[in-house]
């Protein structure tokens, strides 16, 4: 679907473009099994798609947007203000500039352009959680920040210590034999409104991955 405009202030409508083009195809990593790994999508763009998002890199580092586009999604991201539609796109091209970055290509390696987490903490609010789901609190506080796919797949198989995958092994066992109870519990407390359902419904979709991935 293309980004609702009328969201988006209107000195940053230049970057629709090249959003709407790859920004939600930047947040999605394909298996290639001849590699025998996740590919992210930066990988596979071609010297004339490279050569549009370093004008489009450029332009933005002149203008000094790129704080004004990640305090823009964080306060929209999650906030039932403005469509998914439109604030995965945009966020998406700062994580598709992050992926060029590591590739090591200019002028994307000065991170200039790039996501910011959110400054201001998180008022979290565990009471929400029943009893028998009180375990996933600390995790979650820990895990469910990792909410893209990307993300997700770096920890997965580049960061993970030893001990964080013997503890992500006890909770995916925990969370597979919740899991009824988790998905009522998230259906109560939708995470477009509660933080702490957000952190938890990530936390399951970290320790998914990490089952199709073999490594959990």
């Amino acid at each position: 679907m293309p980004i609702s405009r009328e969201y988006l202030p209107n000195e940053l409508h230049y970057i629709i473009p090249l959003a709407e083009r790859h920004g939600s195809d930047a947040r999605v990593a394909q298996y290639d099994r001849r590699l025998g790994r996740h590919v992210e999508y930066g990988e596979t763009l071609s010297q004339n798609e490279i050569e549009l998002l370093r004008q489009l890199y450029t332009e933005i580092v002149a203008k000094g947007h790129n704080s004004l586009i990640n305090t823009w999604h964080q306060g929209h991201n999650g906030k039932g203000r403005c469509p998914p539609e439109t604030t995965f796109p945009v966020y998406g091209l700062l994580c598709l500039f992050a992926q060029l970055g590591k590739l090591g290509i200019a002028p994307f390696t000065d991170g200039v352009v790039c996501p910011q987490e959110s400054k201001s903490a998180e008022t979290l609010d565990w009471s929400k959680l029943p009893p028998s789901l009180q375990y996933l609190a600390g995790p979650a506080e820990v895990y469910g920040r990792l909410q893209f796919e990307d993300r997700i797949y770096e920890f997965l198989q580049e960061q993970m210590s030893a001990d964080q995958r013997a503890e992500l092994q006890e909770l995916s066992h925990r969370y597979r034999r919740d899991d009824k109870a988790i998905n009522r519990w998230l259906d109560e407390f939708p995470m477009t409104k509660h933080a702490e359902a957000r952190l938890v419904y990530f936390t399951g979709c970290l320790l998914g991955t990490g089952a199709d991935l073999g490594l959990l």
